[in-house]
């Protein structure tokens, strides 16, 4: 059957409907110097082979109240539910556990386990700094994230709406997707893995 759909043109694997996504948090207390919960304040998700960003704020009032930022989450939670993997840099240490505790604080579903390819998860190489940005610009992709230093993400959360907040996730998808379909980049990524809530 396989051979047949190569003979066709079609390819013989299913295509994975791939959501690439990125969050943004503030720490919510510092009572025990090795437990710093984070509570989301932004939220960017795009999917592969599509041009749109999708994201959402949970607003001032959301980060004191937890049904506020549950349902303002919700549209992401959505969208990772139509998946069949997920993608992005950091996802599993940092972006999925910190989103599993916010549906844990915010009485939601625990996600679901599901295939992610993660780029922070390289061949194994010494002296190589991982981070999204520099790893862009060592493999020389036009896409840029927006930095913003501490101070301006303080002036950030000071503005209705945080639009700078939102530029900065929303470009960090557009360039993370970029990242992730470069073929330089893909031959230094280790496969996939299966991300166990």
């Amino acid at each position: 059957m396989a051979r047949n759909r190569q003979a066709l043109g079609l390819d013989p694997r299913p295509v994975e409907r791939i959501l690439d996504f990125d969050i943004e948090t503030l720490a919510a207390g510092f009572a025990d110097p090795n437990w710093v919960p984070q509570k989301i304040t932004v939220a960017a998700w795009s999917w592969v082979g599509e041009d749109e960003v999708h994201h959402l704020i949970t607003g001032k009032e959301g980060f004191w109240n937890r049904d506020v930022r549950g349902a303002a989450l919700m549209p992401l939670l959505r969208a990772i539910s139509q998946a069949d993997a997920l993608q992005g840099h950091n996802i599993v240490r940092f972006d999925l556990p910190v989103l599993n505790a916010e549906c844990a604080r915010c009485g939601l579903f625990p996600l679901p386990r599901i295939k992610v390819y993660d780029s922070m998860r390289l061949l194994r190489m010494k002296g190589f700094k991982k981070g999204q940005s520099n790893m862009s610009h060592n493999f020389h992709l036009k896409e840029e994230k927006m930095s913003l230093e501490w101070s301006e993400w303080d002036a950030a959360y000071e503005e209705d709406g945080w639009p700078v907040a939102v530029e900065r996730c929303v470009t960090d998808v557009i360039q993370h997707k970029a990242f992730a379909a470069n073929p330089d980049v893909q031959r230094w990524l280790r496969g996939p893995s299966i991300w166990k809530p």
